[in-house]
């Protein structure tokens, strides 16, 4: 299995719902692109506001992963990660695929920091997360639109050169 990141690019948009809906992403994010992104035009903010890879195994394209900064200039980064087959969960791919985006995040954006947030339901992702350095930093519960509250954790990670260059 030939794992590698790619520029996530506009042909690659058409596949977001499938992989959501595939893996039951609906239970566990909120949205399945960077922050900054709302319309294929902003996937010319590429490096400057974020970073977005499609995950690739292969050559086929099975997910996404992004970093991205809440204010311009930040150097806190936004991570968030979206792997659309069921049948690949918990073989790593995740993790390798975060330590490269960080490590693309660091070199091109300045990140020194990364934080995301994860539903407390999602013990995988969690100890994925923590696998690769995040620990929990806060928890709290947010409430999406139908009135159901969601508890979740935030979970932070210092990118020093070292690590960035480690992983």
């Amino acid at each position: 299995m030939n794992l590698s990141l790619r520029r996530f690019e506009e042909k690659d948009l058409v596949q977001l719902d499938s992989w959501s809906h595939a893996v039951g992403a609906y239970k566990y994010m909120q949205k399945i692109t960077p922050l900054n992104y709302s319309s294929p035009d902003d996937l010319s903010q590429w490096g400057k506001d974020f970073v977005w890879f499609a995950i690739t195994i292969d050559h086929e394209a099975i997910g996404g992963v992004w970093v991205d900064r809440r204010r311009p200039g930040d150097t806190l980064g936004i991570l968030g990660i979206l792997i659309g087959r069921p049948d690949i969960l918990g073989k790593g791919i995740g993790r390798r695929s975060i330590t490269t985006a960080i490590r693309e995040a660091v070199r091109i954006l300045g990140i020194t920091r990364v934080r995301l947030t994860v539903r407390k339901a999602n013990e995988r992702a969690i100890r994925a997360y923590r696998s690769v350095g995040f620990e929990v930093s806060g928890q709290g519960t947010t409430t999406l639109d139908d009135g159901t509250s969601i508890p979740f954790y935030r979970m932070e990670s210092d990118v020093t050169e070292e690590l960035a260059t480690a992983i």
